[in-house]
């Protein structure tokens, strides 16, 4: 007969190690068995994080992490009912809470350090969210440029630049080769490659009109201005990290780059116009590239996306395929007036950075937040060819993990990341 579980029991146990030591330690100082069906544990530090039987129990039923033993022509395993379950006996054992079912024998065992680092009391949860930091154009232009070699070659480069994007949504680097496809590399880096609207590496460039197919006169394939936009909004899930790396760019004749903070945008839609910022965080608007016989591309998605905890994680946002809205009628005027709200927010005159891209230099930013725009340019006065490719953004979010893992930064790697502009 297994042991009911200790009721208000103390016990020790080892700090954890995964990786590196976790700058929160998780040794234990006591297990208590609350009557809502959960196990509080109270650690080394004075903090309690609470976890339902029935949470514990997926370690068990996933097979990945817990029974081993399934074979072909077993049942199907289906989540416990939470009612059914009984812990008979909760304990730290080498640096593991240990649980020991009374309903089936079952076992179960969670390492302290992942436990600690996966707690999901609303505070503990909001702690681990990444602190995305809001800009106005000057502070980017006040930023340092990195350096392309270093980090390619250095991990710890390499992971300081993931946490500026994780942070801030853009980056800037110089000093890279003026050779085809050396924008991969960076890229290579981040993850697998997007094959977007660009193919898998695309240059930005100025084309005849008989040359340029599908962008004849219009976007990347003409020298027009383009205003701020995100790329792709027209697809389900647009790409996540943009490279634009100058390869050549005339000093003169315009073609500057132009990056906006979409989440700052929409800080202060929220704060001025809140009406337009519920509007446009609550509903999907049509978006569609249908620009000639080639595309018949459609999707619905909010502009701003704000994830459980109302936080703004993702911005989709095009003047250029903004589709031909298909709400019902009473809110067809609310969508125009709110989206115009949040234009006069974006081109609020500071938001804007704004830089022509030397040979060598190159953008890294956030699709689901950074707007880029172009001024117009004179392709006569010489060539302006920008390397473009996308990563996305679960891919460099994937990289970042594994990164932050091998470096030892356990707590980087246990980060809430944004979603980003899905929904």
């Amino acid at each position: 007969m297994m042991r009911q579980a200790r009721n208000r029991s103390s016990v020790s146990g080892s700090t954890a190690k995964h990786g590196a030591a976790m700058s929160q330690p998780a040794g234990v100082q006591q297990l208590e068995t609350l009557g809502d069906r959960r196990i509080a544990v109270t650690w080394a530090d004075g903090a309690t994080s609470r976890y339902h039987f029935v949470w514990l129990r997926q370690q068990f039923f996933h097979p990945a992490t817990g029974r081993g033993d399934q074979q072909p022509g077993d049942p199907l395993r289906l989540p416990d009912i939470p009612e059914d379950l009984v812990p008979g006996d909760c304990s730290v054992e080498d640096g593991s809470l240990v649980v020991r079912w009374a309903n089936d024998d079952a076992v179960t065992r969670h390492e302290l350090g992942w436990l600690r680092r996966n707690a999901y009391d609303r505070d503990q949860r909001l702690a681990r969210k990444a602190r995305q930091q809001s800009w106005a154009g000057e502070e980017v232009t006040e930023s340092e440029w990195l350096d392309w070699e270093q980090v390619i070659r250095d991990e710890e480069a390499l992971f300081g630049l993931f946490v500026t994007l994780r942070d801030r949504g853009i980056a800037r680097l110089k000093g890279a080769p003026f050779a085809k496809d050396e924008v991969r590399r960076l890229a290579d880096r981040f993850g697998a490659l997007r094959n977007s609207d660009f193919g898998m590496i695309g240059e930005i460039v100025s084309k005849p009109p008989d040359k340029a197919g599908r962008y004849a006169n219009i976007g990347a394939g003409s020298a027009v201005p383009l205003a701020a936009h995100t790329d792709e909004g027209w697809r389900y899930a647009p790409p996540g990290i943009n490279f634009h790396l100058a390869i050549e760019n005339t000093p003169t004749g315009g073609g500057d780059s132009m990056l906006f903070d979409g989440l700052l945008a929409a800080e202060r839609l929220r704060e001025n116009a809140p009406e337009a910022f519920a509007f446009l965080s609550c509903e999907p608007l049509r978006f569609a590239a249908e620009r000639n016989p080639q595309e018949r591309y459609y999707s619905h998605g909010r502009v701003i996306v704000t994830d459980q905890d109302g936080e703004i994680v993702g911005i989709r946002f095009s003047d250029r395929t903004l589709g031909v809205q298909d709400l019902d009628g009473d809110k067809i005027e609310p969508a125009y007036r709110a989206l115009r709200a949040f234009a006069i927010e974006m081109y609020g005159g500071d938001l804007v950075y704004r830089h022509k891209l030397g040979p060598g230099e190159c953008h890294v930013f956030d699709n689901h937040r950074v707007l880029h725009a172009r001024s117009g340019f004179d392709p006569a006065a010489g060539p302006r060819r920008i390397q473009q490719c996308s990563v996305d953004r679960e891919e460099f979010h994937n990289t970042y993990r594994q990164l932050a893992e091998k470096l030892g930064r356990m707590d980087d790697a246990a980060m809430i990341l944004p979603n980003g502009a899905l929904g």
